[in-house]
């Protein structure tokens, strides 16, 4: 909206007074900020709410022509949820109040945050015929600010796991050392050749503490690793027979007396997954189903290769999982009541969900207390062509 004042008689402003220039140079300037204004709107309404000079970039965001909207009421502006309100805090205006900051929710667009400040315009004797109204696009702002409370809480997070990390390490760590210490104080006293039998079992005790540590320091440089999203997925097509009969053979050392693990695939041997997160899920399910396992048990392992999934299944006949416990099962630090004499950090679980996820697995449990625990963990696989079924059945005995 363009004003260009006239002198009575017809004078036009070349012949006003320096005054009259400067007032119609100002109302050009004010003309000037109302379109311009980038963030949202600026008006200027009367007691009707009804505008009478508006502009900004908010018009053009919606396509239309400011200049239509002199005459009419600012309310449709605004979405109908909100419209009752807006007038009641545009009316206390003109009795006089300030609106500073009012949030303006699901307005305009998707994914946009406004807010409104209003304030009356008092005329020379102190009346208020009009109001000031300023729409403000914080879309940028809101986005910042959730930024930087993602940033606090992950910051809060962190220390919260660091701290959890020195409580749960300190109580770890102190019964294998304490275990390698003593073991090797001890070893020093048997120095005759018939002696040898108590070394041995020694030297056994110290490599189990010294596994244990190592463990203990892999489950924590893994979370550190998935915390700071530094894990890469690198899929490659590799045989799960190899893979699956290799980490049996690495946990053979640590099972229990008479304990024996069967292995049975079925389908076609090669999938397309990440060998060392692949690896370390085996690990870590076959480590948990031996130690809380009886002696002289079987724990039973089976991969499933069909036209586009893999499915692994490991299943023991141990003390199993409540059903209360069974629902933090995959939590960080989370132990269940009947494994707190048996030593662990109770990372494995969330590492192996965690290592599942990048690798678009699901992973399910089904339990009952002293009667076993299953976990399955399908994932998904490139559709295969002329597959080939193998079937393999490889029972793998404790040589301990």
């Amino acid at each position: 909206m363009q004003v260009r004042p006239t002198k009575p008689g017809g004078k036009d402003a070349g012949d006003l007074s320096l005054s009259q220039r400067e007032s119609s140079n100002g109302h050009e300037l004010f003309l000037q900020l109302l379109k311009n204004y980038p963030e949202g709107s600026i008006s200027i309404i009367d007691k009707d709410l009804s505008i009478i000079y508006t502009g900004g970039e908010l018009y053009e965001q919606l396509k239309t022509d400011p200049i239509d909207w002199v005459g009419k009421t600012i309310l449709p502006l605004f979405p109908l949820t909100l419209q009752k309100k807006i007038h009641s805090e545009l009316s206390r205006v003109f009795l006089g109040n300030i609106i500073s900051d009012f949030e303006l929710r699901d307005c305009c667009f998707a994914g946009h945050s406004y807010t409104m400040d209003a304030f009356p315009l008092i005329e020379p004797d102190g009346s208020i015929k009009n109001a000031g109204v300023i729409i403000r696009n914080i879309s940028k702002l809101k986005k910042a600010e959730e930024g930087l409370r993602m940033a606090l809480e992950k910051e809060k997070e962190l220390g919260d796991l660091k701290s959890r990390f020195v409580s749960m390490a300190s109580h770890e760590f102190r019964t294998p050392l304490s275990t390698v210490l003593t073991s090797a104080y001890l070893l020093s006293k048997y120095t005759m050749t018939e002696e040898q039998a108590k070394r041995d079992k020694h030297l056994e005790r110290i490599i189990s503490s010294v596994n244990t540590l190592t463990d203990i320091l892999n489950d924590f440089l893994s979370l550190g690793r998935m915390e700071e999203g530094k894990i890469l997925v690198r899929p490659v097509s590799l045989n799960i027979q190899e893979l699956i009969t290799g980490t049996i053979n690495e946990i053979a050392p640590i099972e229990n007396k008479g304990q024996t693990i069967l292995y049975e695939h079925l389908g076609n041997e090669m999938v397309v997954l990440d060998k060392g997160l692949l690896k370390q899920i085996v690990l870590n399910l076959l480590s948990n189903a031996v130690k809380f396992s009886f002696d002289d048990s079987e724990i039973e392992i089976r991969t499933v290769r069909d036209t586009n999934t893999l499915v692994l299944k490991v299943k023991d006949n141990g003390i199993g999982i409540s059903q209360a416990d069974q629902r933090h099962l995959f939590e960080r630090f989370f132990r269940g009541a009947n494994v707190t004499n048996i030593q662990g950090t109770g990372l494995g679980l969330h590492i192996v969900a965690r290592y599942a996820e990048l690798m678009n697995g699901k992973v399910s449990c089904s339990s009952e207390l002293e009667k076993g625990t299953e976990f399955v963990i399908e994932f998904k696989q490139p559709s295969l062509t002329n597959e080939t079924v193998t079937k393999g059945y490889y029972p793998v005995r404790s040589s301990l």
